[in-house]
Order: C-alpha cells, then sequence, then structure tokens
C-alpha cells in the first residue's frame, strides 16, 4: 500500500525565472556537484530531464531503513520539466532504490501564486514493499522528498540570487 502526498512549496522568484532555471543544465551543474558528470542529461525546446544515480552508504539513512538495507544502496532519481504553457509548466521526480523495494512518483506543476510569486504543486507516493516495516517507512519517505524539494527550492533560489548578483556585478563595471 502506498502513502499519498500533497503539499505547496512557495518561491520567492517569478514563475519565468524559477522554469529557465530548473530547465538550465548550469542549475543542474552546480546542484549535482560530483554527480553531474554521471548525470544523463537532455534538454529539449524549452524543457530539460535529468538521470542521476548513486550509491549511499547505509549508515547516511534514517535508522529503521539502515536496518534493512545492504551496505550500499543504490538511488536513482529522475527529474523531468516541460516548457512553460499556459501560464504554468509540468514536471516529475521519480526515485527507486536498489536493494530495497522504494518507489517515489510525484507529478510536479509549476505555476504563480497570487503575490506573482512561483510555488510547486506537488503530488505523488511513496511504496516501500516490505510486510510489517513498509508502512513505516513510507512515512519516512514521504517526509524525505518533502525535505529534497524544499531542498531544491532553495538551491534555485541561490543559484537565481547568483545569478542576479553576477548581472549586477556585470553592469557596474
Amino acid at each position: 500500500m502506498s502513502k499519498g502526498f500533497r503539499y505547496g512549496i512557495e518561491f520567492r522568484y517569478p514563475m519565468a525565472e524559477v522554469h529557465a532555471t530548473l530547465t538550465d543544465p548550469r542549475y543542474w551543474k552546480v546542484r549535482l556537484g560530483e554527480l553531474y558528470s554521471s548525470a544523463d542529461i537532455e534538454v529539449g525546446d524549452g524543457s530539460i530531464s535529468v538521470s542521476v544515480a548513486e550509491d549511499l552508504d547505509s549508515s547516511a539513512l534514517p535508522g529503521l531503513v539502515s536496518k534493512l538495507a545492504p551496505d550500499r544502496l543504490g538511488v536513482e532519481r529522475a527529474d523531468r520539466w516541460g516548457p512553460l504553457s499556459g501560464g504554468r509548466a509540468d514536471g516529475s521526480v521519480t526515485g527507486t532504490a536498489h536493494g530495497l523495494p522504494i518507489r517515489i512518483e510525484a507529478s510536479l506543476e509549476l505555476a504563480e501564486s497570487a503575490q506573482s510569486h512561483a510555488v510547486l504543486n506537488v503530488v505523488g507516493s511513496a511504496e516501500v514493499k516490505i510486510p510489517v516495516l513498509g508502512g513505516q517507512i513510507e512515512k519516512l519517505v514521504k517526509k524525505m522528498v518533502e525535505d529534497l524539494l524544499h531542498r531544491d527550492r532553495d538551491a534555485v533560489e541561490e543559484f537565481l540570487a547568483d545569478q542576479r548578483d553576477f548581472d549586477d556585478s556585470e553592469q557596474v563595471d
């Protein structure tokens, strides 16, 4: 049985700027750091698909999960963003683990809030196929996904702030 989730994440920037960042390979290079060299990135007309895989040391996972995971847990994440259309952009994020039967799927909608800022509307599910403990782990996974998407928002906002600082410094010269 999967656990569903739904929430919104507010940005301090307009939707067009947030979307431009999310579909910019330079942002992903900064966001992924060392993993960028192994990421699969496909850029389209106003769209992007980013897939990355890494091995995590199970000791870095929450206690309940680390007890069930192998020493190294392979995880994959895929982000997809379509072009802006009709005042919004649709996207998705999926995640899987190799070594544990975990799957995360979320539909994303980037829209404009009443304050003319971007809002990310998230609707998804976390599924862990482990008898007895699956439901408890699903709750942890849901929280991890929300935390991850908030960190993504923070990374987008930091990238945009750095871009504005860079643009301002160029105008001074």
